[in-house]
């Protein structure tokens, strides 16, 4: 079991698209030993994302060790891989075979920009083991969640909000700080994923959260930087792995009762990979039970539970958690301004 360019182009790999067809690849352990010598032989992967967290960092160091295959690894805004890709792929010189990305985004790349392989069937397996699922050619692996940060200098736990209706309270009005849901953003994937409520219940808490006279921040650093400091008690559309870098400091992460707007993130091959096999190995090895702990002992939620078993406490609380809605770039536009006639 080895893969060529021709294969992902043409689709001699692609999963199998009827049930019964998808569950007997299920339970067909693929052969991975021809592929590492093939992605070994292939000299390396090119991969692209937008995740710039040093977990990232360590998974590919990790993969690298483990099978000798070296990572170019290049990280930039969303937009900026998918351009690359797609100057690459109308000028047929395509030079990265690994997208880690978000559902949304493979979704236009995919149907828009033709620069998305299928899914090859060795990699069913991978999809089988994780809840996390999609329609998209992808392989989901993590999710992005967002809920609440709560300094606990100046809210003690009988006030501690647990969940966003918590906050309609009149004991915090002019005190929520909100990731400003009128620009992309953190703040802004907490207006749409909170849509899964349903238009009349959404509309009624974000008319009720916007007469409690939020402030709104534009930028997640300095978003959690006022609550560290004290400026306000609570923020909204705070992004939960984000909590690692204040261990020590009296604040914490809080995933609302009601759920977590989130991003879906995992790996998608390019189409016309110059290196496929070193490309399939890769999201193999980046659905792993090895690398899936890295990423949630990072904050990032995952869909396997032996993953979830080996994580403590303390993470598994912000990992484990519900899902709400996620974002639809194809809405981004019509969701910006409802945002903007809610709060102004």
């Amino acid at each position: 079991m080895t893969f060529t360019r021709r294969e992902f182009v043409g689709g001699a790999l692609a999963l199998p698209t009827t049930g019964a067809a998808r569950e007997a690849r299920a339970q067909t352990a693929p052969d991975w030993e021809p592929v590492i010598a093939a992605a070994r032989k292939e000299g390396g992967v090119t991969l692209s994302t937008g995740l710039e967290s040093p977990v990232v960092r360590a998974v590919l160091k990790n993969f690298e060790a483990r099978y000798g295959v070296p990572v170019n690894s290049l990280v930039g805004r969303p937009s900026e891989v998918r351009e690359r890709i797609r100057v690459g792929h109308i000028a047929n010189r395509q030079q990265v075979d690994v997208v880690f990305g978000s559902e949304a985004l493979t979704n236009i790349r995919y149907n828009d920009d033709k620069t998305v392989a299928d899914v090859p069937a060795p990699l069913q397996a991978d999809l089988a083991r994780t809840s996390l699922k999609s329609a998209t050619q992808f392989v989901p692996q993590i999710t992005i969640t967002y809920g609440l940060m709560v300094n606990t200098s100046m809210v003690g736990p009988e006030d501690e909000p647990k969940g966003f209706f918590d906050l309609l309270d009149p004991k915090w009005k002019n005190r929520v700080l909100i990731d400003d849901p009128r620009t992309n953003g953190p703040g802004h994937i907490y207006f749409i994923g909170t849509r899964l409520w349903g238009a009349e219940k959404h509309a009624y808490f974000h008319m009720r959260m916007a007469a409690q006279n939020p402030a709104f921040v534009i930028g997640t650093q300095e978003a959690a930087r006022k609550v560290v400091r004290g400026e306000y008690p609570v923020l909204v559309g705070f992004t939960l792995p984000d909590i690692t870098p204040f261990a020590g400091l009296p604040v914490k992460a809080v995933a609302p009762v009601e759920g977590c707007p989130y991003i879906l993130y995992g790996c998608s091959i390019v189409a016309n990979a110059p290196h496929p096999n070193a490309a399939a190995l890769f999201i193999h090895y980046n659905s792993s039970d090895e690398a899936l702990v890295e990423y949630a002992k990072a904050g990032f939620g995952c869909g396997v539970p032996s993953v979830l078993d080996k994580t403590p406490a303390d993470v598994r609380r912000l990992i484990d958690v519900k899902l709400l809605g996620t974002t639809d770039p194809r809405g981004q536009d019509e969701a910006l301004k409802a945002a903007k006639a809610v709060y102004g």
